[in-house]
């Protein structure tokens, strides 16, 4: 299995990614509301890489289906119906509904991944779970970190460290490009401490100083869900 991995999704092309199995990484926040938001009932969440695009999509499904959800800078989008914490997507508020999403970085990766084979959401949450789904599927690998900014997320490429190297564990034979072979070997400097890597991360600690610190706490939840939400034809779901 050839294992690549982009530390941001800007300039990944259609091409790169199609054909092969992807993983979606973006650890604080959007892949921990996901895994949550579907494991608490949603039908499904819908990624779009804008708010005015996440407006008109959840305007074309039918009348008290939907819910906006999502975050500029690691607020809440004004007038949105939640924002990009997964500690808002109780089972109360979500279970029956689909969920349209906008996220500064996670969703605008996901996206990427459309030309993929196959393609599900990665945190630290379910790295066990993707771990297996990544196994099934064979095949090369692209890892896709949502990133912050345009830039590298410590906690992104830690997390695409951890999975190559739970793939390693579990008998893969690997040829690692390099930007996977740094992932993994700086995933090495956490393991054991995952929680050390949310402290060390720059937007972490940002997401904390906004009054959100009970998120950091449930995205460092390691192995917390057991389940690979696929993204196919532009949406996310539990597999049936």
């Amino acid at each position: 299995m050839r294992v690549d991995l982009a530390l941001t999704p800007r300039g990944l092309s259609p091409q790169v990614v199609a054909g092969r199995v992807a993983v979606v990484i973006d650890v604080v926040r959007t892949s921990t509301t996901i895994v949550t938001a579907l494991v608490n009932g949603a039908r499904s969440v819908i990624p779009a890489g804008s708010i005015r695009a996440a407006r008109e999509r959840a305007r074309a499904l039918p009348h008290g289906t939907a819910l906006l959800g999502g975050e500029r800078e690691g607020e809440r989008i004004p007038g949105f119906d939640l924002g990009n914490s997964p500690r808002e997507y109780a089972p109360e508020r979500v279970r029956g509904k689909t969920i349209v999403l906008t996220t500064s970085n996670g969703t605008r990766a996901l996206l990427t991944a459309r030309a993929a084979r196959s393609a599900a959401v990665l945190g630290l949450v379910n790295l066990r779970a993707v771990t297996r789904w990544v196994l099934e599927q064979g095949g090369d690998l692209q890892i896709i970190c949502g990133g912050k900014s345009g830039g590298l997320a410590l906690e992104d490429t830690v997390c695409g460290g951890l999975l190559i190297g739970r793939l390693r564990e579990a008998g893969a034979e690997l040829a690692l490009a390099d930007p996977a072979r740094a992932a993994e070997l700086l995933a090495d400097r956490f393991r054991g401490d995952i929680g050390r890597v949310l402290e060390e991360s720059e937007w972490a600690r940002t997401v904390g100083r906004l009054g959100h610190r009970e998120d950091l706490e449930t995205c460092a939840r390691l192995d917390a869900f057991d389940v690979a939400p696929r993204f196919h034809r532009g949406a996310v779901r539990l597999a049936e």
